[in-house]
């Protein structure tokens, strides 16, 4: 008889039984070694939404840079273009980013019409 293919369904058959073997457990040890060499691989490479909001984060740093104290809202404001539209709640996520990766930091300031508070970011 022809040596059989152990694949992913007969070890999770198994696995539901309660039949966990060597070859079970020798099985897993193999696939966990293939799962992380694929997370590893991935690990490096930048994703798709990630090359796009990379000029974004550009932009607003230099927008930054040259407004310290400015919030979400001017930035985006500042920022859009016909073409190329920004949303405050874009901007303000890729300045979280930002503030997170300790570019720049945000201090809570009361709103223009005093009601409530928003972000404004300064250089780090």
């Amino acid at each position: 008889m022809a040596d059989v293919k152990y694949t992913n369904r007969m070890f999770l058959e198994n696995v539901k039984a309660g039949n966990v073997t060597d070859v079970e457990k020798a099985y897993a040890a193999g696939e966990l070694v293939k799962m992380d060499a694929r997370n590893e691989a991935r690990k490096g490479k930048e994703t798709k939404a990630q090359k796009e909001n990379a000029p974004i984060k550009d932009a607003i740093l230099a927008y930054v840079k040259e407004n310290p104290g400015v919030t979400a809202e001017a930035i985006a404001k500042a920022l859009t273009t016909d073409e190329k539209p920004l949303t405050t709640a874009k901007v303000s996520a890729l300045a979280t980013q930002l503030k997170d990766a300790g570019v720049i930091k945000a201090e809570d300031v009361k709103k223009a019409d005093g009601k409530g508070k928003v972000k404004a970011y300064t250089l780090a």
